[in-house]
């Protein structure tokens, strides 16, 4: 003990100081002085940086590159509805026969042409939308029709006629379905006057991968007065 108490000499002490603090100084210099921005990529190990060193929310949209999150990556379940903006998700994002119930074809006239006119080829009525679909294999589907407006009958009692034009719907060129609308002015109310006519059939059960195109044929009743309009609507429903 005296031999080791005789060697701590004041310069001993001091050059034992000082060798330590220029083996470890710098590292307590560089940890407490780095200045702001100064670790660089090139400066981090390989998977030196784990989850638990980042904050929570640190990673934003604009960190991750383009393409990143794939499939594979997103939890079971981890998506919900509340976090799907609305609309963005439509039939063409889904696979065919996904969802049953849901149209496939919808087209509409607002003006239905010819109602006065008793032509015996009809007028073409004009459709607004897709006129076309193909049916799937497997699966059914119907044919919806809707016809609405204001037929007014300008025939006399002595005449004894009525306000009856119709509508037929083709589909690939041949007559398919049809509905009309009616009214008789000399007739008891409330029956005398049917302002909605309307269909469902079903169709392309036979025709699985061959496209239907939907057309209108109006069929005017010379005994309607031009107060008589109607629209139309057509739709197709995917079931099964």
């Amino acid at each position: 003990m005296k031999q080791l108490r005789s060697a701590l000499t004041y310069s001993n002490v001091v050059a034992t100081l000082a060798l330590f603090l220029a083996i470890s100084g710098g590292v307590v210099y560089a940890a407490t002085t780095l200045k702001r921005n100064s670790v660089k990529s090139k400066n981090i190990a390989a998977h030196a940086v784990k989850t638990r060193n980042l904050a929570k929310n640190a990673v934003k949209k604009g960190n991750l590159a383009a393409n990143a999150v794939t499939t594979a990556k997103v939890k079971k379940e981890a998506i919900t509805g509340a976090k799907v903006k609305a609309g963005t998700l439509t039939r063409t994002n889904l696979a065919a026969g996904t969802l049953a119930g849901l149209q496939v074809l919808d087209v509409s006239a607002g003006s239905v042409p010819g109602l006065t006119d008793e032509k015996t080829e009809g007028t073409a009525v004009p459709l607004s939308g897709t006129t076309t679909f193909t049916p799937a294999a497997g699966k059914s589907y119907e044919l919806l029709t809707e016809l609405k407006g204001t037929p007014t009958d300008g025939s006399s009692n002595e005449e004894g006629g009525s306000c009856f034009p119709f509508v037929t719907i083709l589909v690939n060129g041949a007559p398919f379905t049809g509905t009309g609308i009616f009214n008789n002015n000399e007739g008891t109310a409330p029956f005398n006057n049917e302002p909605v006519g309307s269909t469902s059939t079903a169709i392309g059960l036979e025709e699985a991968g061959q496209q239907q195109t939907i057309s209108a044929t109006a069929f005017g009743d010379s005994d309607c007065i031009s107060a008589t309009t109607a629209s139309l609507r057509v739709t197709v429903v995917e079931l099964g």
